[in-house]
């Protein structure tokens, strides 16, 4: 029987070839975009999950009375949690890439130097803790100048040989320090919220020595914040109780520390957030989360929607073949599992192709998130389980409502040629259509939204200048002519022509600040002014002007401040948020006055607020420190000839800085590198509207072929009295258009709330102006029109004698 049915489907499905390739066509763009978004909700949603400790582990935080969180830690505080708080198996504490520098290694006659940026100090149980599997050694770093190195960093300098015993000298920040490799692992993942190329010790901190007067990083301290801190427990532990005991213990440490909270944020939600409202930091987006899903079930929908469409279209077509049938002897139920086998037919034909386009379009789509995507990533229960259940529900609704409306038929009255069937509901399918539209404008409005953000955020005024600079990264190669080094450097450089204008400083804009911290006030300080945070940078004398910074009251720095160095000289320069978080007056009597840290600084300047980092967050109160900086060397200059210029750069830098990588970045770049998102998010919901709209105009075309064909001898007697082209197409498009125009009602407000909530996450950000809609809705409008016109065209310019021709 069920052979039967087969058959009897492919003959229907190529009998109806043009309505079958249309429904097709939906299915296979809506399966293959369903597919590619469910493999990066399941990527996303697997980070962090390979862990065999993941149920165990927590990430420990501060919470301020007020409202703000910090997840750097002192280091101090790990062992001491350990030793004195019930329910903490092992504490893990992680200095994310405070080991950055050089790493060279002697072959004899040569010496092979690599810079590496993912190099972070961690406890010798690291590697036990967190489950990166152990391919050389015993993954043990519980000695000084001990380290761990990725498979992926093991071959770059080892090549196949165990690089187990192997001496590697670092060049950072400490100083130039020879570590031991005691273990290789397995490249961390790419979905693991922790990444780190190289492991170095923390018990080579606690040695004054190795620590090249960076005392701030002893790993026994309290007072520099810079470490993140992990905890094992005992199974099912309670948090809140363990929570509280560190809270106290914190408490008796710091005195001056009781409005602060020690919180627990379970490693299971360091990734995705359970719910909107949560008070932790999360490394990935609920929100965008949501909105892929949200998507990906759309577009399926819509791809469903089309079926439902064009069957019940093309049902009076087949309303003679029911009745003959019913005629014949065939029950209901036997006509419904005919339809619903043609539904089962054209799902599967369509899925397998879409399985075959994923294939095809995997590299390119890998290339354009950035991540190692594939089918494979799938390979969950849960996914398999609800793509089933979904794709099973979605033929059983759509097949199963249009076996109904064909089964339903009186089969006397679908025999008669003349008898007018009204099928499948017309104002459901209009309903339908009206669904496809709505969907299809909402992407279109979020894209044109997301795209005016966007362009917003680029052609803000920064309150500062990015283009034609150069950021070379300096130095790490620590030594005695170090500081010599980088003036000639400077100097030399400065003396290029095409160099407008140089300066040096630890970090630069779009990539971060030296470090952020508290305990700053001025001289009458109010309670709770030393808990407030200022992120701190150190410059030289020449950064304000090379990144175009307006000084408002005094000076920027001096070249004896600089020489002296911000520790000496006690001389700072403030941005506006940090005068008015202080609580001074902003004006120029400020200068001369003094803050309080530790000991008393004079403020020297204060520049106008520019946006050091993105415009995400509010602009953060800013305080900058003197010093012969050489993190980086930013360069103002002419772009023109670059390969040219970029030469005689690199050969004053070797010159200057022999045995150091030579490597820079355009600042442009490096900050257009935070709306990465962003961008990635809006080539998805042009995709995503593309793919929308593409769908329902097939659905259109289908039921614009279908109301032709109905409407054909109106036509045809229209034409003999003297109707021209215009209006036979006006009188087949009218009845499309309005429920555009009903769609485009209908889906402004939802539009609206979604993209308002989006837009919510930027503290600088445009407002929606009726354009937007009034855009989406012309251009949803204007497709539609075209789609229909095709078909409408066609049937209008039909040779009238032959449509009216008896049958």
């Amino acid at each position: 029987m069920f052979k039967n049915h087969l058959k009897i489907a492919f003959r229907s499905l190529w009998r109806n070839r043009a309505f079958s390739a249309i429904n097709m066509f939906g299915l296979i763009l809506g399966f293959t975009v369903f597919i590619f978004i469910a493999e990066y909700v399941a990527y996303e949603w697997n980070a962090n999950r390979f862990h065999q400790n993941f149920n165990q582990l927590s990430r420990l935080s501060f919470l301020y009375k007020t409202g703000e969180s910090n997840y750097y830690l002192p280091p101090g505080l790990g062992p001491t949690l350990k030793s004195n708080v019930p329910g903490i198996k092992q504490v893990v504490r992680i200095g994310e890439n405070v080991g950055s520098g050089v790493l060279s290694i002697n072959t004899g006659a040569s010496k092979n130097v690599f810079r590496e940026e993912r190099v972070s100090f961690v406890d010798g149980q690291f590697l036990k803790v967190f489950t990166f599997p152990v391919l050389q050694g015993n993954g043990l770093l519980n000695e000084p100048q001990t380290m761990a190195l990725s498979k992926t960093t093991a071959i770059k300098y080892f090549g196949n040989v165990n690089a187990v015993g192997k001496v590697i000298q670092v060049n950072n920040q400490f100083g130039n320090t020879d570590y031991t490799v005691t273990s290789v692992y397995q490249d961390m993942p790419q979905n693991s919220d922790i990444q780190a190329d190289v492991l170095l010790s923390y018990k080579t901190l606690e040695s004054a020595a190795l620590r090249n007067g960076n005392d701030w990083a002893d790993p026994t301290g309290l007072g520099s914040e810079y470490s993140y801190l992990y905890i094992l427990t005992n199974e099912n532990a309670n948090l809140s109780q363990i929570s509280a005991q560190a809270t106290n213990l914190w408490h008796k440490l710091k005195p001056d520390s009781k409005n602060d909270h020690v919180g627990l944020q379970p490693f299971q939600n360091l990734h995705i957030a359970p719910g909107f409202s949560y008070q932790f930091q999360t490394y990935g987006s609920l929100l965008l989360l949501i909105a892929f899903l949200s998507v990906a079930m759309l577009i399926i929908v819509i791809a469903w929607v089309n079926y439902i469409n064009l069957s019940t279209a093309q049902a009076l077509n087949r309303a003679r073949e029911v009745g003959v049938r019913k005629v014949l002897g065939a029950s209901r139920g036997q006509l419904t599992l005919q339809y619903l086998t043609e539904t089962f037919v054209l799902t599967t034909i369509s899925l397998g192709v879409a399985m075959l386009m994923v294939l095809m379009l995997q590299a390119a789509y890998n290339s354009f998130l950035e991540k190692q995507l594939s089918l494979a990533v799938l390979n969950a229960g849960w996914f398999w389980l609800g793509g089933a259940t979904l794709i099973i529900s979605g033929t059983l609704l759509a097949g199963g409502y249009v076996s109904w409306v064909l089964s339903s038929f009186n089969p006397l009255k679908t025999i008669r040629s003349k008898a007018f069937l009204k099928v499948g509901g017309l104002s459901l399918r209009r309903g339908l259509v009206v669904f496809q539209f709505v969907t299809s404008i909402i992407f279109i409005i979020a894209t044109i939204v997301l795209y005016e953000q966007l362009q917003y955020m680029q052609n803000q005024d920064l309150g500062m200048k990015v283009e034609q600079r150069l950021a070379v990264t300096g130095p790490s190669i620590i030594n005695s002519s170090q500081r010599d080094n980088s003036i000639a450097f400077e100097n030399e450089v400065r003396q290029l022509p095409f160099v407008k204008q140089l300066s040096a400083s630890n970090n630069i804009p779009g990539q971060g600040y030296n470090f952020s911290t508290a305990g700053i006030t001025k001289s009458n300080a109010n309670p709770g002014d030393d808990k407030k945070s200022y992120a701190m940078l150190i410059v030289d004398d020449q950064f304000f002007k090379t990144y175009d910074i307006n000084i408002k009251y005094g000076t920027g720095f001096t070249l004896p401040m600089l020489a002296h160095g911000w520790t000496k000289t006690k001389k700072v320069v403030l941005n506006e948020a940090a005068v008015r978080q202080l609580g001074y007056n902003d004006n120029n009597a400020i200068i001369g006055q003094k803050i309080k840290w530790n000991n008393d600084f004079e403020i020297v300047g204060v520049v106008k607020d520019y946006h050091h980092l993105g415009l995400h967050e509010q602009i953060k109160p800013m305080i900058f420190l003197p010093a012969v900086a050489d993190g980086f060397f930013t360069l103002k200059m002419e772009t023109a000839n670059m390969s040219t210029k970029m030469e005689q750069i690199r050969s004053l830098y070797q010159k200057n800085f022999p045995g150091e990588p030579f490597s820079y970045s355009f600042l442009d770049e490096v900050y257009d590198k935070q709306y990465k998102t962003e961008y990635q998010l809006g080539k998805i919901f042009i995709a995503a509207a593309f793919t929308a709209v593409l769908i329902a105009c097939m659905g259109l075309l289908g039921l614009a072929m279908f109301a032709a064909r109905r409407r054909i001898k109106e036509i045809g007697i229209r034409k003999i009295l003297g109707a021209n082209v215009f209006s036979l197409v006006n009188l087949i498009s009218a009845d499309f258009l309005k429920l555009v125009v009903v769609a485009l009602v209908v889906a402004s407000p939802i539009a609206w709330y979604i993209m308002h909530r989006w837009l919510e996450g930027f503290a600088y950000r445009i407002t929606m102006q009726w354009w937007m809609f009034a855009s989406a809705g012309l251009m949803a409008l204007f497709i539609a029109f075209a789609t229909v016109s095709i078909q409408a065209i066609k049937a209008a310019v039909s040779n009238p004698v032959k449509s009216l021709r008896s049958e």
